[in-house]
């Protein structure tokens, strides 16, 4: 890596840490409101109508179509970020029998400049742009290449895309090798050295893909690789956190005090007297885990433990008694 990369590696490693701690934060603080909330009674009737829309085929279709689209993206970033790490451990590798993927980084062959007039003469229009991905075939003999051939050489540190504008034959200056001048046909000028086929990587032959190589750039880069880290990270904490709200969901309604008995005097309809001696009125909500069957008109619901002593028993043994 050069001393760039690291800095930008450095500097994206340290966004991202204060990116995941203060979004720990930020989870932690709504999980322990939406805690209290549910311990409280105040998401009761949310959690009533969650359960209810649970019971329908429309919602076990729309949650498993969720679970497949959730897993199809996983796969597809995770299959994507493979490719990406493996197209840069191969990006020095010679290119065999089977085609080898290249980003293009530059726009040195997006368009025709008018200064090349052999593009307009020979319809050469096997241009690609900037962030296409193509194909790079193996190198033929040096005696096969031929003119306007679109080759990949390495000049430095850095591969070059560019079309054979001319060709010089073996001579008394170089009489063991061809010269081969390369030109973007974007660019009015040739490269600034002639290209031997030593330097020659790959051969062009016109298949591409647009547009995807900015993608695969993107992971291919520090800041893409974090990037995948804080997608990972939130796949992992957010089926936790929604693991602990469902578990106090289930535990409040478990204990309501109105579950078992809404259940059993669902159908009733007509008022009942509780042991104050007032009168209530039922709310008929058939189904309905936290109805309020003898809530009082001027007061809410006290919140009792699942041990209380059940009211309607009470009430009958009660109305038996004086008869």
């Amino acid at each position: 890596m050069t001393d760039y990369e690291i800095y930008v590696f450095a500097l994206c490693f340290i966004v991202f840490s204060l990116l995941t701690a203060t979004f720990s934060y930020l989870i932690y603080l709504y999980g322990h409101q939406e805690v209290e909330l549910i311990r409280a009674g105040e998401r009761d009737r949310q959690i009533e109508i969650d359960f209810e829309k649970r019971k329908t085929l429309k919602y076990q279709a729309f949650l498993w179509l969720g679970r497949f689209i959730s897993l199809a993206l996983c796969v597809a970033f995770s299959v994507t970020f493979a490719f990406a790490l493996h197209l840069r451990s191969k990006e020095d590798a010679p290119i065999g029998d089977v085609p080898e993927i290249k980003v293009v980084k530059s726009s040195s062959m997006e368009t025709k400049n008018e200064k090349n007039d052999y593009l307009f003469a020979n319809e050469l229009n096997d241009q690609f742009d900037m962030f296409d991905i193509i194909f790079c075939e193996k190198l033929p003999a040096e005696e096969d290449l031929q003119l306007y051939d679109i080759v990949m050489y390495k000049q430095r540190d850095r591969y070059i895309i560019h079309r054979i504008i001319a060709i010089e034959e073996p001579n008394e200056q170089h009489p063991h090798s061809r010269y081969f001048t390369l030109r973007g046909d974007a660019i009015g000028q040739s490269d600034q050295s002639p290209v031997f086929y030593s330097q020659m990587q790959g051969i062009y032959r016109g298949e591409r893909v647009p547009f995807v190589g900015s993608f695969i750039m993107f992971l291919q880069s520090p800041a893409g690789a974090l990037c995948m880290l804080l997608i990972v990270f939130a796949i992992i904490i957010a089926p936790i956190a929604e693991g602990i709200l469902e578990k106090e969901r289930r535990a409040r309604l478990g204990r309501n005090p109105w579950a078992d008995q809404v259940l059993s005097y669902r159908n009733r309809k007509e008022p009942q007297r509780d042991l104050s001696g007032s009168m209530t009125t039922y709310y008929n909500r058939p189904g309905s885990p936290f109805s309020e069957p003898f809530q009082r008109q001027d007061q809410p619901i006290p919140y009792r433990h699942s041990q209380d002593i059940d009211y309607f028993s009470r009430y009958e043994e009660k109305r038996k008694h004086r008869k």
